[in-house]
């Protein structure tokens, strides 16, 4: 039987941690976010009729499907990642781009990240603005993208 017990193995989970997002290759595009969301992957099955005895339907694998990411933060105009969403959702001229999520603890160190290939902006939603709160408008941006892998 193995053992479930976290504080045997030496895998505390982690109370206090942040994260980071960065774009490949690209030092000027914004990585500050305040949640990021859609790391979701889901494997699809494919019912298949037992021929021998008809009696049975066994589920088989077939291709994964994985969520839209999805990425928060304070609206900031005139930046470099404003211009690739305009630019795709506006002009049609995509530039995807390798994403990384790294989840890190409370001393800058890595717990786990996630790898995205060839992200490209679909949606961008700004949140309700309301002229009686004192609260910042928030743009929510939504990527698609070829697969994403973890890697720690």
């Amino acid at each position: 039987m193995a053992d479930t017990n976290f504080m045997t193995q030496n895998a505390t989970p982690s109370t206090e941690f942040y994260f980071k997002v960065s774009f490949e290759g690209r030092s000027d595009m914004d990585s500050s976010f305040q949640e990021v969301s859609g790391l979701n992957v889901t494997l699809e099955t494919q019912p298949v009729i037992e021929r021998v005895e008809n009696r049975f339907v066994h589920e088989l694998p077939t291709q994964p499907t994985f969520s839209n990411l999805v990425l928060k933060r304070c609206l900031i105009l005139n930046s470099h990642l404003e211009k690739w969403c305009k630019d795709a959702l506006e002009k049609s001229i995509f530039d995807p781009m390798n994403i990384r999520i790294s989840l890190m603890n409370k001393n800058e160190g890595s717990l786990a990240s996630w790898h995205f290939d060839s992200a490209y902006p679909i949606s961008w939603e700004l949140s309700t603005l309301h002229s009686n709160l004192n609260e910042l408008a928030i743009e929510a941006l939504e990527l698609k993208y070829r697969h994403f892998k973890r890697e720690r």
